[in-house]
C-alpha cells in the first residue's frame, strides 16, 4: 500500500535519528510530575525546535484533589538525596539514588534530617497476614518482596515498619527469570493521591544483595541506616503537543508517553524518539512539497501516561469527536537479539469495533518484509511480529474506552527483558527497528490523512478477503474451550457481528474522506462476510457435543449502571480513601484471583443500556473468561465510590 508515499517516507526517515532522540531523553530522570521528566519535556521541545518542528509545551496542576475525567491527579515530587546503609556488622553502602535513581522506591517521603537508625527484620511472604505474626516490627525497616501497595498498608500502616526494602524482580518466562539478573533493581514507586494517606520511604535492592539481607539476617542483628531527602508539593506536569493541519477538520492522533525512570531506554524513551522522528520527517516532506499537504490533520501528542492523556481529553473535549483514529506508541525500539520481545500489534478493546489494527499490521507487514527465498517466490521479514487481542496497560485503554470513542492500536514490543529495571539502557535499542516503527507510524497516519481513493480500495479488498481468516481464528480459539453447541453458536455470532461493525467503520472513514467508490465496493462486498461466516460455522458446529451449560440467572444481573466519569478506572487509587482491612481485603483476597484488566472490559461493555447479564456475556465472549462473583463485588464496590449509577427503569 502506498507505495509512492512509502518510498518517500523511507528514503527521509532516520532510524538513527530517532535513536539520538531516545538517547537524550532517556538521559533523564523521568517520573510523572517532577523535575526530571520536566526537563526531558524541555529538551524534548529544544531538539524538535531545532529540526523544524515547532511544538507547544502545555502543563496541567499536580495537586492532590484535582481530577482529569476519571483518573486522579497527584502531587509532584523531586528526590534531592536518598542513601540506605548497611551500619552492622559491617559498614557497607548498598543503596544510593544520586548513582542509581531506581534505588529509591519513588514518591517516598523523607527521612528525620538526621537520617534513620534501625533493625532489620526480614519478612517472608510479605504480602500474608499472617506472616507478621509475633514480629516486632514498629519504628523497623523491612526487606519484603511482593506487591507493594498490599505490603505498604500491612507492613507500614498496620504494624508501623518505618520504612521498606524491596529486592522485587518480576518474570517473564522464558526469557527473564531473577538468576537472569542478579544485580539489577526494579522500578517500584508508591502513588499518594491524598493528605490523609500514610506514606513512608522506601529502597530498592537487587536480588542479590536482598540474598546478603537476608544471610546476614539469619546469622544476626542487622542495623541499618536510611536518609531520604525528598519532596512532594503542589506542581505542574506537562504535555507536549504538535499539530500538522489538514484541509478537513477531522484529524488523526498519535501518542506516546514520555515518563519512566532512568533509564527507561526501550520503556518508553524508545516510543516519543520514534514519534519525533515521524513529526520531523512528515513536517519536511510536507514543508518541501514532497508530500502534499494532508485532507485530514495529524495531532502528536506525548505525556505522562496515562495522566496526560486523560488531562489532554479533559481540556479538549471539543477535539473527541474530530478525531478518527489513533496510534499508541510504547516500547517500540528494542532489538529483538538482546531481549527484545516481538512486535505486537494489539486491537482496541471489542466494545469499540475497528479496521485500523489490521490497518496497521498490514503496513507492519509491507515494511518489515525484507528478504526472500533464493528464488524469490517468497517474500518475508527477518523482524518477529505478531497481531494480538486488546489488552490494555497503556494510553490506548484511555483512548480506546468508548467513553472517549477514538479507536487506538497499540504498537508494543512484548515481553521483553529489561522491562523496569536497572538494565532498561538505550544499548538494547535498534536504529533498524526504530525507522521500521517510524515509517510504519508516518504511514498509519498520512495514509489515514491523505491516501487515495485507489489505495483504500485496494486495501479494502485485502480486509475483505482476510475476514474469513479472521473468524477461522476466532472459531478455533471457541472451539478449544469446548462449548456446548449452543455458546458456540451465540459467541461465535458476536464475532460474525464485531466483523460487521469493524466494516461499518471503515465505511464511516471513507465517508469522512469522501471516497464514493470505495462506499460502494464495501456496500457490494459487505454480504461476504455472512457467506463467510456460514461455512466457518458449520465447520464449528460439527467439532461440538450438544451438552449446554447451566446458565446464571440471579437478580443483580438484570441491572443496569451508567459511569460517572470518562475513562477506565484506576482502582488502587479509588480505594485508598478506604479502610485499611477493606482495601487489604480487596487487593489480597479478591483482586489477585482475577486476570489483570478484566475489570476493564466490563466498564467498556458499560453503557448505561445494557444489563450486567448482557455486560457478563459480551466480556465472556471477549476474553472467554466469566467471574459473575467478582463482577458482583466491583459494582459494589463502584457504587460506593461513585463510579458508576444505576439507571432507574422507565
Amino acid at each position: 500500500m502506498f507505495k509512492e508515499i512509502k518510498k518517500t517516507i523511507e528514503e527521509e526517515m532516520s532510524g538513527r535519528q530517532a535513536f539520538r532522540y531516545a538517547d537524550r531523553i532517556a538521559q533523564y530522570h523521568r517520573i510523572q510530575a517532577s523535575p526530571g521528566y520536566r526537563e526531558a519535556a524541555h529538551e524534548v521541545m529544544k531538539l524538535l525546535k531545532r529540526d523544524g518542528v515547532d511544538a507547544e509545551l502545555v502543563s496541567y496542576p499536580a495537586q492532590f484533589g484535582e481530577r482529569f475525567l476519571s483518573h486522579h491527579s497527584f502531587k509532584e515530587w523531586s528526590c534531592e538525596s536518598a542513601e540506605l546503609w548497611i551500619e552492622s556488622p559491617e559498614r557497607k553502602r548498598i543503596a544510593r539514588f544520586q548513582e542509581e535513581e531506581i534505588s529509591v522506591v519513588q514518591r517516598s517521603i523523607s527521612t528525620p534530617a538526621e537520617g534513620l537508625e534501625a533493625e532489620l527484620v526480614v519478612i517472608e511472604n510479605a504480602e500474608e497476614e499472617s506472616s507478621y505474626e509475633r514480629l516486632d516490627l514498629e519504628g523497623k525497616i523491612a526487606l519484603v518482596r511482593g506487591n507493594q501497595f498490599i505490603i505498604h498498608s500491612l507492613a507500614v500502616e498496620k504494624y508501623k515498619c518505618a520504612g521498606l526494602i524491596f529486592d522485587n524482580l518480576a518474570e517473564f518466562n522464558p526469557i527473564r527469570t531473577r538468576m537472569d539478573f542478579p544485580d539489577t533493581r526494579q522500578y517500584t514507586s508508591y502513588w499518594w493521591h491524598h493528605k490523609e494517606e500514610v506514606k513512608s520511604f522506601g529502597f530498592v535492592v537487587s536480588p542479590r544483595i536482598g540474598e546478603e539481607l537476608r544471610n546476614l539476617a539469619e546469622k544476626g542483628p542487622v542495623r541499618l541506616k536510611a536518609n531520604v531527602k525528598a519532596e512532594l508539593k503542589d506542581g505542574h506536569f506537562e504535555n507536549i503537543e504538535y499539530f500538522i493541519p489538514g484541509k478537513k477538520e477531522q484529524e488523526i492522533l498519535l501518542v506516546s508517553h514520555l515518563c519512566h525512570p532512568y533509564p527507561g531506554g526501550q520503556d518508553n524513551a524508545s516510543g516519543p524518539g520514534t514519534l519525533m522522528e515521524v513529526m520531523r520527517t512528515l513536517t519536511r516532506l510536507i514543508k518541501e512539497g514532497k508530500l502534499p499537504k494532508p485532507q485530514l490533520g495529524i495531532r502528536f501528542l506525548m505525556m505522562p501516561e496515562m495522566t496526560g492523556t486523560a488531562a489532554y481529553f479533559q481540556q479538549h473535549q471539543d477535539r473527541i469527536g474530530k478525531t478518527i483514529a489513533a496510534l499508541n506508541l510504547d516500547m517500540v525500539g528494542a532489538d529483538q537479539t538482546k531481549g527484545g520481545g516481538p512486535l505486537c500489534i494489539e486491537q482496541p478493546p471489542m466494545a469499540m469495533p475497528t479496521f485500523l489494527d489490521r490497518f496497521a499490521y498490514k503496513l507492519v507487514e509491507d515494511t518489515a518484509s525484507n528478504t526472500a527465498n533464493f528464488t524469490g517466490t517468497s517474500q518475508y521479514s527477518t523482524v518477529h511480529y505478531v497481531k494480538t487481542r486488546f489488552s490494555g496497560g497503556s494510553d490506548h485503554y484511555i483512548i480506546s474506552d468508548p467513553t472517549i470513542g477514538i479507536p487506538c492500536p497499540m504498537l508494543i514490543q512484548w515481553p521483553d527483558k529489561h522491562y523496569h529495571t536497572t538494565s532498561d539502557s538505550t544499548n538494547n535499542l535498534d536504529e533498524n527497528m526504530m525507522k521500521l516503527v517510524g515509517t510504519v507510524t508516518a504511514l498509519y497516519s498520512y495514509g489515514l490523512a491523505n491516501g487515495e481513493e485507489k489505495e483504500w480500495i485496494s486495501y479494502t479488498l485485502q480486509h475483505m478477503g482476510r475476514i474469513g481468516s479472521h473468524l477461522n481464528d476466532f472459531k478455533e480459539w471457541l472451539v478449544n474451550s469446548n462449548p456446548s453447541k449452543q455458546e458456540f453458536q451465540d459467541r461465535f455470532s458476536f464475532y460474525v457481528q464485531y466483523e460487521k461493525d469493524s466494516l461499518a467503520q471503515l465505511e464511516e472513514y471513507a465517508e469522512v474522506r469522501g471516497f464514493n467508490n470505495m462506499q460502494e465496493e464495501i456496500e457490494k462486498l459487505e454480504n461476504l462476510i455472512e457467506k463467510q461466516a456460514e461455512i466457518i460455522f458449520t465447520i464449528g458446529d460439527n467439532e461440538l457435543t450438544e451438552e449446554e451449560r447451566q446458565k446464571e440467572n440471579k437478580t443483580w444481573m438484570n441491572w443496569t449502571y451508567k459511569r460517572t466519569y470518562q475513562g477506565p478506572i484506576r482502582l488502587i487509587d479509588e480505594i485508598s480513601r478506604l479502610s485499611l482491612n477493606t482495601r487489604y481485603q480487596w487487593l489480597k483476597e479478591v483482586e489477585a484471583e482475577i486476570p489483570m484488566g478484566y475489570a476493564d472490559f466490563i466498564l467498556y461493555w458499560m453503557d448505561g443500556k445494557r444489563t450486567m447479564a448482557d455486560i457478563l456475556k459480551r466480556t465472556y465472549f471477549e476474553t472467554g473468561q466469566n467471574f459473575p462473583d467478582y463482577v458482583r463485588g466491583l459494582v459494589e464496590l463502584y457504587i460506593m465510590l461513585d463510579l458508576i449509577q444505576e439507571v432507574e427503569e422507565e
